[in-house]
């Protein structure tokens, strides 16, 4: 295996439970919310006719009734454990994930039951775009696109869902895929875009300097700048 070198970064996604609901993501989640919140009805108007069906005083209603409040109940009970697993696999589908960037490539890794693992180089990579909704922006949330060459056709993307703190993750990467040159210390998941910024802008400033200087000693040796 090719030795890619040291993690420079490192991120992953969040999972939220209200900003699923408004991610193609959250589908399982939201037709599992669906179900629990029309099982809950229908046990609230079974419960608001209880006086009325009391009225009749009819045996066969009286059963029908009590029948039909032991299957909402059955249901509230089905859909809820169906609603917390359903909550319990994406975050652990989602601790499973990681985008992990090195000096010249990024690696996405999904660990959860299957294994899924791809490395992108930084030379196949096209463009980097980041959206947000108005939702997204209030709960700090977003989506990065990561436009790729591998098919020059129709051309080609991986999508990191569920990041929080979305605009710093995309100064990060795009830093990183245009600058990681001259990156020399890992940068971490924690670490703010302004302390990449200046630590890149500190690498070049000081490859400006060495530059500067080398030419000034070729000068000095040079015959034709002393005449």
């Amino acid at each position: 295996m090719e030795d890619k070198g040291e993690v420079l970064y490192e991120l992953g996604p969040k999972f939220n439970f209200f900003y699923e609901l408004t991610m193609p993501t959250g589908r399982k989640l939201k037709s599992a919310l669906t179900a629990v919140v029309v099982s809950l009805v229908l046990f609230v108007i079974l419960f608001l006719c209880k006086g009325y069906v009391t009225e009749i005083g009819n045996e066969t209603i009286n059963s029908i009734y009590n029948v039909g409040n032991i299957v909402c109940i059955i249901a509230i009970v089905l859909t809820i454990i169906m609603l917390i697993s359903r909550i319990s696999m994406q975050i652990l589908e989602y601790k499973g994930i990681s985008y992990k960037f090195y000096k010249n490539c990024m690696v996405y890794e999904n660990d959860f039951l299957s294994q899924t693992k791809k490395t992108i180089e930084y030379s196949n990579i096209r463009e980097v775009e980041i959206r947000r909704t108005v939702t997204d922006r209030v709960m700090n949330y977003g989506v990065i696109i990561i436009y790729t060459n591998a098919d020059r056709a129709r051309g080609s993307a991986t999508i990191l869902y569920g990041i929080k703190n979305t605009e710093e993750h995309y100064n990060n990467i795009e830093n990183l895929i245009h600058n990681g040159n001259v990156i020399t210390n890992p940068i971490k998941t924690g670490d703010s875009a302004i302390d990449l910024k200046n630590e890149i802008d500190l690498n070049n400033t000081m490859n400006k300097n060495e530059a500067y200087t080398k030419s000034n000693v070729i000068s000095d040796n040079d015959p034709l700048d002393k005449e």
